[in-house]
């Protein structure tokens, strides 16, 4: 991968991760319901603009673009250059996704537990996390099923976007299969089959695993044309975010309760903005940006898919916590320069937590993956040269 591509993905990563984990934490511990109403100060205007369920929602999003460029784009690569490509990427896949969510999940159940227990537990008994908590909920979660077959486990929401591409990765390179002639034909189009069938099967289910395989596809074929549509880098960095904006601006409120498709539109527009942005930076001749050059964004990408994954239950803990000791009206009062500070205390305690955990996890994510290929057989499924 380019340099300078590698460059921006590090950012967006980490990033991407901290903005959800930012939205999530104000809507939870900041009261902005005056917002519109009276006087506050520039920076808390920068925060709201920012900080919001619109910008939030795109991030993941990108995450599912980005996800398809790397993962997708990768299989493809493989097939047109004739790789025996399918053990090696079950495992690196497999290995990458539960080194994390099982911990994840584990974590969840221990975190939900002590928040349930506190003496104020009235978050969690919000109908939103009713019938979250039982075994077999647990259960479906670590076949990552949640918000297809099943709800996500106790109060860890964010794991539903884990699911999507846990099955987008099982998906793909069987659809792909067919072209991938190094492999025998029995393989390729039985392979095809049973994507196509698991990807029917699920899709009937979940209307959003279609769309969001759109959208994760949109990132693969980001990573075939030899040469990019828009050659200046800049120009293509100014349409994604440019395209953020009045996205952030309009799709809301009344204008989407009347118009739903306006979402779709939004989503996909952004999408393909980034897996364009995604092109030209690939073929960009310019060395990288000096903004993205210092070490700690790759210090921080390395545990971002931990923070996402385990940001949700420690905020509603935190939550109880809080409830139980300055009574649940407190947080709910118009945000004052105490209510700031405690949201500035809880987002660096759960960036510390995540990075703890990401040492305890994703950080041997490598290790896993030499693990099961010594485990796993090999099987001779290419055909002879």
């Amino acid at each position: 991968m380019p340099f300078i591509l590698s460059q921006m993905l590090e950012a967006y990563r980490w990033i991407g991760a901290f903005v959800v984990l930012c939205v999530h934490a104000t809507n939870i511990f900041v009261s902005l319901a005056d917002i519109m109403t009276a006087p506050h100060a520039p920076p808390v205007y920068v925060w709201w603009f920012f900080m919001s369920f619109e910008f939030g929602h795109q991030l993941v999003l990108g995450f599912f673009v980005m996800s398809g460029y790397l993962v997708g784009g990768a299989v493809l690569a493989n097939i047109r250059k004739g790789k025996d490509f399918l053990r090696d990427y079950f495992i690196h896949r497999f290995a990458r996704i539960y080194i994390v969510t099982v911990p994840a999940l584990i974590l969840t159940f221990i975190a939900d537990g002590i928040g349930r227990n506190l003496p104020n537990r009235e978050f969690y008994d919000l109908p939103l996390f009713q019938g979250h908590f039982d075994a077999g909920v647990f259960a479906a979660n670590i076949l990552n099923l949640q918000e297809i077959f099943s709800v996500y486990y106790g109060t860890n929401s964010p794991l539903w976007s884990l699911a999507c591409e846990f099955w987008y990765y099982i998906c793909f390179p069987l659809l792909a299969l067919p072209l991938a002639r190094n492999y025998p034909v029995w393989l390729r189009y039985g392979g095809f089959a049973l994507g196509l069938a698991t990807f029917l099967f699920f899709g009937a289910v979940s209307p959003w695993f279609r769309f969001g395989f759109l959208l994760w596809v949109c990132g693969a074929l980001a990573a075939v044309p030899r040469r990019p549509l828009i050659t200046s880098r800049w120009l293509a960095v100014a349409l994604y975010f440019g395209a953020l904006v009045p996205i952030r601006l309009l799709v809301r409120g009344p204008l989407l309760a009347a118009h739903p498709w306006l979402q779709d539109v939004a989503d996909l527009t952004a999408s393909i903005m980034l897996a364009n942005m995604m092109l030209t930076v690939r073929h960009s001749s310019e060395l990288g940006w000096d903004l993205l050059r210092p070490q700690f964004h790759r210090t921080l990408a390395d545990f971002s898919f931990s923070l996402y994954s385990v940001h949700m239950p420690l905020l509603i803990l935190f939550r109880a916590a809080l409830d139980s000791s300055m009574g649940p009206a407190w947080v709910k009062q118009i945000a004052t320069a105490a209510h700031w500070g405690v949201l500035a205390v809880v987002l660096a305690s759960i960036v510390a937590i995540a990075y703890g955990f990401s040492r305890l996890t994703e950080v041997h994510t490598g290790a896993a993956r030499r693990q099961l290929a010594q485990i796993l057989p090999r099987f001779a499924l290419a055909r002879a040269a």
